[in-house]
């Protein structure tokens, strides 16, 4: 079949029509379209193609298309076999070649369509080795050759010009330059009309730009086109991308294992893998950790991995021979600075940042940028995939590429630099988490000791957004303020304000260690600010209370109350008796609790304070009844109940009902305690605080239990084990509860199973209710 008689057949098919209704919508006759499509007349009058075009409906290209078949003569080809070899080691990326193969073997039902893709990814990451591979796979359904062409778009020197890449095409080709080097148009449409009817597949690696790569392109359907680029290149359209990831650890040990040797990798599978992680499944890191143990028999897999961990968070391991990983980060950065110099530049300087994640906002005030401006840069390196967008808005980077980005910036920036910015983001942290605490609740002494400034560029948040932002950015803030209770002046006096900001969150968030952990932070950076010396043991105490720890809430909040009352907040000194009667209570100090309790309630009763009135009665009410004073207790909780009903908000109300039920149980009431607790529940519910309304079915599910109503006891803890999931402290404790339910329903296998999940927590986290949990498996598993 002629070039002209396939190009012909492919456009016919794809119009639907046979060979004689073709003929008879064009004119031209049924044995001229098949002779023509057979191959027995090879050049076609121009009328002719003119009357096929018609009859076909072809668009202009594909007109052009058929008309460069008609007339096309064979190049004067030097050399159509270019690909570079397929490695011998090539290992995984089984679904990226499937996709590949694939989008090329469309080919014949998609006529006049250029079939092109584009591999995409960081430097290192695989992308020229993929697409070599997937070429050579390809080679035999393009016949008349395979060009390659290195557009050095990221590399040494400068990239490859577009006059200079259809001039190498053109001469591979056998085609003639045009006469000016410089008419771009005129050697593009040369090297179209050359490859017109051929089956050539053109591999363009590593190219720097769509600019550089459009009038690369062919513009015949019988070609096809694969690029390689680290820029993803969205300015082509119709083209079918693929975006390279990282190894995963199943295909970096197959790599691993093709280099090195299988018997040396399979000998030390956990050393193998310690390898590849450190490498972080990043394709080039792993071919030169392989190439180094490949070159040195005398190491073992064990001293490699060993090298690796001692040098983790420097490149000068990750060098052999003409492979270096600094090398091609510094190469793709060279190859982008003209281009995109302030990306650049944010780039050298996100060094700054030790987080896992990088949220925008962060890197606006790390950057010293608006933030729109700061976006337009992250995004920029994430096309360049120095950067990965994990979600808008939150950007990650390889752990190698961080290395290299920290030495950068260490060179750069000098130690007020450093700290300028440091400084930057705690103000941004001291915005959100302030923010934040204001849209909670507000009170005098706290307003009195912020300032106005604290919450600037937050303003406009709702508390969904701000706690849906702390929920992304809490594990990074945590160790943020670490770092500054330790590093300069100016940093630490923000830690306690910082804290401050973020309590309210973590205790909605029921993350009271980390409450009271960076409130013990807090506590020894706040001397010398009489507001903070209050407000500080004041939060930490009911931090350490919610976390159980009693005795030092008990501490802290005799404490702050020491300091109260050199300050003109007398509500806030009535609240915390109330609070330190109930830390009293819990320590079974009954008599201590109930007088100072007493002491804080008729503050509040003198002062017209209703809702610490309310709280005060609760804390009496629940000493009146472990005392077994059931008159008082009733009356205590009956009058708190009104005040918080009249007075209180949500938050009030749900806790005071709470409270009062756990009380009825404590003294076997569970008849009372069913009914204030149900009331909690729905309020909750009704409140969408699904936090309330779990720990209410908690507190359900333990008086169903007390009173042997087992299943409806394990449906109440199982529903709260689903939202407190994650919660650990709240988790444990359910889990506890759940455990013993099973036990009790002749489920010892389950209990064990429960018991040993909140053992594990509690363990992780150093609780010291973890000796309990190990009496309760120790006994049921000598039982079983």
């Amino acid at each position: 079949m002629s070039d002209f008689g396939g190009v012909l057949r492919a456009f016919r098919k794809a119009a639907g029509l046979s060979q004689e209704r073709l003929a008879a919508v064009s004119g031209v006759s049924v044995e001229a379209v098949k002779t023509l499509e057979t191959g027995r007349r090879r050049r076609p009058r121009s009328a002719t193609v003119m009357l096929l075009a018609d009859g076909l409906e072809l668009t202009e290209p594909q007109r052009a298309e058929l008309a460069a078949a008609g007339t096309q003569t064979r190049p004067r080809v030097t050399d159509l076999h270019q690909l570079p070899d397929d490695l011998q080691d090539f290992s995984g990326r089984e679904q990226q070649v499937a996709e590949l193969e694939e989008v090329f073997a469309t080919q014949d039902l998609r006529p006049g369509v250029v079939l092109t893709s584009a591999i995409a990814g960081m430097g290192g990451i695989g992308k020229t080795a993929l697409a070599v591979h997937v070429a050579h796979r390809l080679a035999d359904r393009y016949p008349d050759g395979q060009l390659y062409l290195n557009l050095r778009g990221f590399g040494p020197g400068l990239p490859m010009t577009v006059e200079e890449a259809l001039g190498r095409l053109m001469e591979s080709l056998g085609v003639p330059a045009p006469d000016d080097p410089h008419d771009v148009d005129e050697a593009a449409s040369r090297y179209r009309s050359a490859v017109a009817g051929l089956r050539v597949l053109v591999l363009l690696d590593n190219a720097a730009s769509a600019a550089q790569v459009a009038p690369l392109l062919p513009g015949a359907s019988t070609c096809a086109v694969l690029i390689t680029s680290r820029r993803t290149l969205a300015a082509l359209p119709g083209v079918a991308r693929v975006g390279l990831d990282v190894l995963p650890d199943r295909d970096a040990v197959q790599m691993l294992s093709m280099v090195v040797g299988g018997d040396r990798i399979a000998a030390d599978p956990a050393n193998a893998l310690s390898i590849v992680r450190l490498c972080g499944g990043l394709p080039l890191a792993l071919r030169i950790a392989a190439a180094r143990l490949a070159d040195e028999p005398s190491w073992t897999v064990a001293d490699l991995a060993q090298r690796l961990e001692s040098s983790r968070g420097h490149l000068d391991e990750f060098s052999s021979a003409d492979l270096d990983l600094r090398a091609s980060i510094e190469a793709a950065l060279a190859a982008a600075t003209d281009r995109d110099a302030d990306a650049v530049t944010a780039f050298k300087l996100l060094g700054l940042h030790e987080g896992d994640e990088l949220d925008i906002r962060v890197a606006a005030a790390l950057l010293d940028l608006p933030l729109v401006e700061a976006e337009d840069r992250l995004e920029r390196l994430v096309d360049l995939h120095l950067l990965d967008s994990v979600v808008p808005g939150r950007y990650r980077m390889h752990d190698l590429i961080r290395s290299f980005v920290q030495e950068t910036t260490a060179a750069l920036t000098d130690e007020p630099a450093r700290e300028a910015a440091r400084l930057r983001v705690l103000r941004r942290y001291l915005a959100m988490a302030w923010r934040s605490r204001t849209l909670t609740f507000t009170e005098p002494l706290t307003e009195d000791w912020s300032k106005g400034g604290w919450t600037a560029d937050a303003e406009s948040l709702t508390l969904e957004e701000l706690f849906g932002w702390l929920d992304e950015e809490i594990e990074e803030i945590i160790a943020a303020l670490h770092r500054a209770s330790d590093a300069t002046p100016a940093e630490r006096e923000l830690v306690a304000r910082i804290v401050i900001g973020l309590l309210p969150y973590l205790h909605a968030r029921r993350r009271y260690s980390d409450g009271v952990a960076l409130g013990t932070i807090a506590a020894d950076r706040s001397a010398g600010d009489p507001f903070a010396a209050a407000i500080v043991p004041y939060e930490l105490a009911q931090q350490c209370g919610a976390a159980g720890r009693y005795q030092a809430a008990v501490e802290h909040m005799t404490t702050s109350l020491a300091a109260l009352k050199n300050l003109p907040y007398e509500d806030k000194y009535f609240e915390g008796q109330v609070f330190l009667g109930e830390y009293l209570a819990e320590l079974g100090r009954y008599d201590e609790a109930s007088a100072v309790a007493a002491a804080g309630t008729e503050g509040a009763i003198r002062h017209g304070i209703e809702i610490i009135e309310a709280d005060g009665r609760l804390i009496l009410g629940i000493v009146a009844g472990r005392q077994a004073r059931t008159e008082v207790q009733d009356d205590e909780f009956r009058r708190a109940v009104e005040l918080v009903r009249r007075f209180g908000n949500a938050n009030a109300q749900r806790w005071i009902l709470s409270a009062v039920g756990s009380s009825y149980r404590e003294s076997g009431r569970f008849d009372d305690a069913l009914a204030y607790l149900d009331e909690a529940r729905r309020r909750a519910i009704a409140a969408g605080d699904e936090f309330a309304a779990a720990e209410a079915d908690e507190d359900l599910g333990r008086t169903e239990f007390a009173r042997g109503h087992l299943e409806v006891a394990e449906r109440h803890l199982t529903a709260a084990l689903d939202v407190l999931r994650g919660t650990w402290q709240s988790e444990a404790r359910v889990r506890e509860h759940l455990g013993r339910v099973m036990q009790a329903a002749g489920r010892p296998d389950e209990a064990s199973q429960q018991w040993g999940s909140a053992l594990e927590l509690l363990v992780r986290h150093g609780a010291p209710q973890a000796d309990d949990l190990r009496l309760l498996l120790a006994e049921v598993r000598s039982s079983s």
